[in-house]
């Protein structure tokens, strides 16, 4: 009855993250076969530049913030093994989102219950930009990997 239970409970969770995940990973391959995402990559990545992202780099965080970890991940992963991003870049995104992930949705929850939103948003965002400048650093450094121009 116990296994039955936990099948049925997991077979309902992959079928919530299946309905958001396809679809999202479809609108994905038709922007990256449109040129949508090149678009997207050039105007999202200068702030991201100090932090020693590529093009390829800043479009995952920026998903990351948005979606959360989950998606964020997912195209970190996929791009990671396509070669268009390097470990050092990987390193750093990852303290960036492990600070910064779902930063609007965790904005608007607690929006709801009268925080106010500069409170949630602006110190979050400083400090992951702080801690992915340190791990980019110290990678650069202790591991000698060339500076992302």
């Amino acid at each position: 009855m116990i296994l039955l239970e936990g099948l049925s409970n997991g077979i309902a969770s992959v079928w919530v993250l299946a309905r958001i995940v396809i679809p999202l990973m479809v609108v994905l391959e038709i922007a990256r076969a449109n040129r949508w995402l090149e678009r997207i990559n050039r105007w999202v990545h200068p702030p991201f530049r100090m932090l020693g992202l590529s093009e390829e780099g800043a479009f995952p965080v920026l998903v990351a913030v948005i979606f959360g970890l989950l998606f964020g991940s997912g195209l970190i992963i996929a791009n990671y093994r396509e070669g268009r991003l390097s470990c050092v870049e990987v390193q750093t995104m990852g303290g960036f989102m492990a600070i910064c992930h779902a930063l609007f949705e965790d904005t608007l929850i607690f929006a709801v219950l009268g925080i106010p939103l500069w409170l949630l948003v602006v110190p979050r965002t400083v400090v992951a930009i702080l801690v992915s400048l340190v791990i980019y650093r110290v990678a650069v450094k202790c591991f000698l990997v060339p500076a992302v121009e």
